[in-house]
């Protein structure tokens, strides 16, 4: 039997692979040392962890996405309990030099569908700076019930037809209030 090599020991488990190698210092102690040495990268520059990419697309993308999920949210809550979602509708205010013109700018508004109710508010004295000089005049105002979404529409229109210049438009939306009154307004204004 002199060309038979001699017999080898039998192989050690894998318990006893891995003690031997953290005893050479070949296998760190900890999951951060079994990162760090697969990492190909310098010590200096760290090793990115598996899927951050992922978790960073996943953040930027729920940080973008959240206005819309929240509107969802609000929605889908306002249809299965009927409740009203806060800023729906606004009021808008909107100047005018008397009571002719504000009964003729109401109609339009109410004639484009633009708005479900139109207060003519009587005439009140009014104070501003135009041109860098302090104006005194009287105007009468309009309070106008819509929807918030039509405001943009609603104020283009009124600088369309509206005799100032640079006439006052400023809406508000409304936080709460009476449901059916509100539900009345929905339904007087269409949706865009």
């Amino acid at each position: 039997m002199a060309g038979l090599p001699p017999p080898r020991a039998a192989a050690p488990g894998r318990a006893e692979q891995v003690a031997a190698r953290r005893g050479r210092g070949s296998l760190p102690a900890g999951p951060m040392e079994a990162l760090s040495q697969r990492c190909p990268l310098p010590a200096a520059q760290g090793c990115p962890r598996p899927g951050r990419g992922t978790v960073l697309l996943v953040m930027t993308l729920s940080l973008l996405m959240y206005p819309v999920l929240k509107s969802l949210a609000l929605q889908m809550h306002a249809a299965v309990t009927g409740s009203y979602i806060s800023g729906t509708h606004s009021i808008a205010f909107i100047n005018c030099l008397n009571e002719q013109i504000a009964k003729d700018i109401a109609r339009g508004i109410m004639d484009k569908r633009l708005a479900a109710y139109v207060n003519i508010l009587p005439k009140s004295s009014a104070l501003y700076f135009w041109k860098g000089e302090l104006e005194e005049s009287t105007e009468i105002l309009l309070l106008v019930k819509t929807r918030t979404s039509k405001i943009g529409e609603l104020s283009n229109y009124i600088r369309s037809i509206h005799p100032f210049e640079i006439p006052e438009v400023i809406s508000l939306p409304i936080d709460q209030g009476n449901p059916l009154y509100l539900k009345w307004i929905e339904e007087n204004v269409p949706r865009d």
